[in-house]
Order: structure tokens, then sequence, then C-alpha cells
């Protein structure tokens, strides 16, 4: 069930609107009354035990990084008998996707800012004690803000990497084209440099 416009989870967001929603839950645009700033809530409808501990430790896990090309997560509470919820940056703006079906063609410098953002992200992710692997980059993945300042957002695929063996975390689905078969997982982490203009 989609929460309705006003809707306050918390006692403390807002709820403005709905970003999008998948099998797991929705995300939604909220506004923090005690910090009157808008923030990203992402809803977990799914209130199993495993379900509940995956998106615990993806909350736990995000709360820990900090990287300007990542959004950050303030809160991780629970509704009994409603669901589970982690609040992040919200990121005002168009992601990729949206971009490319706007302009067609991007120019080869922007493509290379957006690059070398996404895997200076992604380097940062996979240096991590254990590594962390986003297993969904995908155009839609990738948010552009106002001021042309790039993020890779949608944790709910990650996986942390403890040994030989990865842990899921937050969601088990997988975006069709966009992500490995879980056999194949990448092992290694690769050391991008980061791009300076």
């Amino acid at each position: 069930m989609i929460l309705e416009h006003e809707t306050i989870l918390h006692n403390r967001y807002r709820i403005q609107e709905n970003l999008g929603q998948g099998g797991m839950g929705s995300v939604y645009r909220a506004v923090d009354e005690n910090l009157s700033v808008d923030v990203a809530v992402k809803e977990n409808l799914f209130t199993t035990e495993e379900y509940a501990r995956q998106f615990r430790l993806e909350a736990v896990i995000l709360a820990n990084i900090r990287h300007p090309n990542l959004p950050r997560v303030s809160d991780h509470f629970v509704i009994a008998g409603e669901g589970q919820y982690l609040v992040m940056d919200f990121i005002e703006g168009e992601d990729l996707r949206q971009r490319m079906e706007r302009l067609g063609v991007l120019p080869e410098d922007e493509v290379i800012l957006i690059g070398a953002a996404i895997c200076d992200a992604l380097s940062y992710l996979h240096a991590r004690k254990p590594p962390i692997l986003h297993r969904d980059i995908k155009p839609g993945n990738v948010k552009i803000s106002p001021d042309g300042h790039i993020f890779l957002v949608d944790f709910g695929l990650a996986k942390i990497m403890q040994g030989n063996q990865a842990t899921t975390t937050g969601a088990r689905a997988m975006t069709p084209g966009y992500s490995l078969p879980n056999n194949m997982v990448l092992r290694v982490p690769m050391r991008v440099p980061t791009f300076i203009p």
C-alpha cells in the first residue's frame, strides 16, 4: 500500500510524493520535520526476521559510508506490522536514464565525468572492510543534481564480501541486463583514479 501525501512516519517524516515502487516497497520524498530538510525514505514491506536483519544491516553499513558521490543514511526505524524504513539524503535532479531520454547522445566530456564519479564511488565501496558490491549499476541508479553533481544511489541490492562468501543486504531481485549472475561476483576490487577536470 502506497503511503498517502502528508502522512507522517515515525512522528518525524512528512510524506510528499512517491518516487518509485517495487516488489519490496516504495521510495518517497519526505520532509524531516525536525530539521526542515527533504529526505528520501526507502520502505521495505517484508517484515520476516531474515528481511528485517538484512535491511537493518544495510542501514548500518550505509550509515557509515562517507563519500561525495554516495547519499548519506541518517535514520532507520521499524513500524510494527507495517514495515521498516531507511532515511537518506534526497538527491534533487534527474537520473541518467531520464537525461539520456531527454538529450539523446550525451557530450563526451559529460560521459567522462559521470563515468569517473561512478568509478570513484565504486572504488570507495570496494575498498571498505569488508568490501561492498552495489550489484545494480544502471542509468536509473545514477542521479545528477541540478548543479551537475553525480550520485550512485539505491543500495537495496548491495552485497558485503566476507572472505569468499557474499552476503546479500536488502532486496534479492536484480535488474535484468545490468547485474552479474550470482556466481559471477567480482572478487578483486578495481582501483580507479579520481578524475580531476
